[in-house]
């Protein structure tokens, strides 16, 4: 297992483009040896929302609920640096991370001095694994597939429910690559 504590995190948004969309929520995990902790799920609030009807469509938020119970970004930034203060400047995660990552380093532009430069990425993680013939390549690298491939529930397009899977299937991973391979390849 990781000996350093990792956050995982996860975003549900407007649309696809950072420059256009409007960042919604974020759902942030510790996974901190074995265990999945301290689960917390932000709301931003915008003065307009810029979405795309696909992304909602897909995310299934209600911007008039959203909107009545979203902080305003400042606050959110700033528990954001709360959530990862007491671990230090900890490595953060996610899958497919990079798109994440173009929501979030708008609203957090101390992102490298809140954590640490590394990242991890679940998806490169499981493309690794497959080309290594750990991980069997029918599987793919969508979330929902190796959430799937591992047998854990898995209720996508909710940010926090997507961050606590990100961070179960890189410890499910983890025990593959610490397991020596037994993953058939196929």
């Amino acid at each position: 297992m990781a000996a350093q504590p990792i956050i995982f995190l996860d975003t549900e948004t407007g649309g696809t483009d950072p420059a256009q969309h409007s960042l919604l929520t974020i759902g942030l995990v510790t996974l901190n040896g074995p265990e999945v902790e301290r689960p917390l799920h932000l709301q931003l609030r915008h003065p307009t929302y810029h979405v795309a009807a696909s992304a909602m469509a897909v995310n299934g938020i209600d911007l008039q609920v959203h909107h009545q119970q979203a902080q305003e970004p400042d606050v959110v930034a700033q528990a954001i640096r709360d959530y990862a203060a007491p671990l230090g400047r900890c490595i953060l995660g996610g899958h497919n991370f990079g798109f994440d990552l173009g929501f979030l380093k708008p609203l957090l532009p101390d992102l490298n001095t809140v954590f640490r430069r590394g990242r991890v990425d679940t998806k490169v993680v499981a493309q690794f694994l497959i080309h290594a013939g750990l991980l069997p390549r029918r599987v793919g690298t969508a979330l929902s597939d190796l959430a799937a491939h591992f047998e854990l529930e898995y209720q996508a397009h909710d940010a926090l429910e997507d961050a606590r899977t990100t961070a179960l299937v890189y410890r499910a991973m983890l025990g593959l690559v610490s397991a020596g391979g037994a993953e058939p390849q196929a």
